[in-house]
């Protein structure tokens, strides 16, 4: 398979003006050492942010490549979403549900998970690493949701969809791992666990990845821009 990347550096409503706007992008292009483009999404509303991302998504599955997104916030995988023209499952690695209906705004990154599911071409959501489990709407969504099944890394292999996406949240990944982020979550996965995972979805039909929510102002050591380069770099080898 081979992917296109493209940096989407945009985080309207983030609680903490940390970086994860913009910074995240530029930190990962330097540890990668690739010169990937970015849309220029500055001074937009998330309205017109997403119709940029939705329209760069169609163009890039339109060229024959699969598009692997980086943020900037989780709010991007709705309108790459929104670009498939056809059925789709997602593997979303996420410390968090993403389930409020509204958070800010309708289209926030953290009512993310809540839109994409109800997208008529999603078939499954497996949320996978989500720990932080206090807030009352979120916890009744995922009850009562027939999309979104909450599951364990070892149950990816159990999962036989015939075409996904993924999307990953770097707070997954245990705060030793991922500092730099705006919302750590104790108890959260290794970077080795979540490579085995990628390994395993590799197999399969493929789509598309977004990698968000690396704040680099947040992280003095470098660690969690590493480890985020790390897991990217697994996708493209």
């Amino acid at each position: 398979m081979a992917f296109q990347l493209i940096g989407a550096p945009i985080a309207l409503y983030s609680e903490f003006k940390s970086g994860a706007a913009d910074k995240g992008v530029a930190a990962l292009r330097k540890e990668l050492g690739v010169k990937f483009p970015g849309l220029r999404l500055n001074n937009f509303s998330q309205e017109q942010a997403n119709d940029k991302i939705r329209n760069k998504a169609k163009a890039i599955w339109k060229s024959g490549l699969n598009p692997f997104f980086i943020g900037g916030d989780h709010s991007i995988t709705l309108p790459i979403l929104e670009a498939s023209s056809k059925p789709f499952d997602v593997f979303w690695f996420d410390a968090h549900a993403d389930a409020y209906d509204v958070y800010k705004h309708k289209l926030s990154h953290a009512t993310v998970l809540r839109r994409v599911s109800e997208l008529h071409r999603c078939r499954n959501i497996y949320l996978i690493g989500y720990r932080f489990k206090k807030i009352k709407e979120e916890v009744e969504f995922l009850k009562k949701s027939d999309k979104v099944q909450v599951i364990k890394v070892k149950d990816i292999k159990k999962k036989h969809s015939k075409r996904y996406y993924v999307t990953i949240d770097i707070d997954v990944l245990d705060p030793v791992y991922a500092p730099g982020v705006d919302h750590p979550v104790p108890k959260g996965m290794k970077p080795a666990q979540l490579i085995t995972a990628i390994k395993q979805l590799k197999k399969g039909n493929l789509i598309g990845v977004d990698l968000v929510e690396v704040v680099p102002d947040n992280d003095y050591t470098g660690i969690t821009t590493h480890n985020a380069a790390e897991i990217i770099k697994e996708f493209l080898e």
